[in-house]
């Protein structure tokens, strides 16, 4: 069965998406605490119902693009179907080959080994149950063979990591403890702490006096300089003025024809100005 390898592309993105959903949902629902054999999970997954829009990403099988021989010459032997090709979870390589190691990098299960009793069978046994399409020993066999303990490895779901709580310190109102003193001695320790906490709060306030007097002479230079940018900014615009009046006097002597006519159409236009204005 081949499908073309755009639509077999989109296919297998969604297979890996749905496929990744089940079997997190089954490692945190079955593998926290007995810990799961990938088959295992392979069978608990394809019983879960696998979501209605994936069914539409499965490509239809196109028959004209099989080539029934290969460039040698030999007939080309199609490869076998997946068990379950409508689930996200089509076999059991497809899990232990592209489903397992991602959640593996995300660190939600781990590997883990344990003995248990495994029934081993001989290859001609094997070969019998796969003609017969069970898998499973007859009961002669069950009698033959032995249970033998076995070192395998399964799947387990990690803990998640605990949260870490960050003590708060804890505000206490007396700091000193005077029980091992004398009367007389913690009266007098508590007198120089007193006078300390005393010392202590007028050397703030000298400070804080010490800063509104230093804020409040900066204040006053600050005016005074914005004073003296002011009064010096406006002798500018004046000496500014001054000059342009003297250019203006050179220029209107240097050309008296010209001036006259630009004064007459001044005149002109204010007149025209002040009619409009009127109507």
């Amino acid at each position: 069965m081949s499908y073309p390898w755009l639509a077999q592309a989109a296919h297998n993105k969604a297979a890996v998406r749905e496929g990744l959903k089940i079997v997190r949902k089954v490692i945190a629902r079955d593998a926290v605490k007995t810990p799961l054999s990938t088959a295992t999970i392979y069978k608990l997954a394809v019983r879960e119902p696998p979501p209605p829009t994936f069914a539409l990403t499965i490509p239809e099988s196109d028959e004209t693009t099989q080539v029934e021989y290969l460039k040698s010459g030999r007939r080309r032997t199609p490869a076998p179907n997946p068990p379950h090709p409508r689930h996200p979870v089509r076999s059991l390589s497809f899990l232990k080959h592209s489903l397992l190691p991602i959640i593996a990098g995300e660190r939600r299960v781990q590997h883990v080994r344990e003995t248990r009793l495994v029934v081993h069978q001989s290859k001609a046994e094997q070969k019998a149950a796969a003609a017969r399409g069970n898998k499973q020993p007859t009961p002669s066999t069950k009698k033959s063979a032995e249970p033998v303990q076995t070192m395998v490895w399964l799947w387990q779901a990690t803990k998640p990591p605990s949260r870490v709580v960050k003590p708060t310190e804890s505000v206490r109102t007396n700091v000193y403890d005077y029980s091992h003193m004398k009367a007389s001695k913690r009266k007098a320790h508590k007198a120089r702490l007193e006078l300390a906490e005393k010392r202590a709060e007028l050397e703030a306030r000298r400070k804080l006096r010490k800063l509104q007097t230093r804020r409040e002479a900066d204040r006053k230079v600050n005016a005074e300089k914005r004073e003296e940018a002011k009064l010096r900014h406006q002798e500018e615009e004046r000496a500014g003025l001054l000059r342009k009046a003297e250019r203006r006097k050179r220029w209107e002597t240097s050309n008296p024809i010209l001036a006259k006519a630009l004064a007459k159409k001044k005149a002109e236009d204010a007149q025209r100005l002040a009619q409009v204005m009127k109507s």
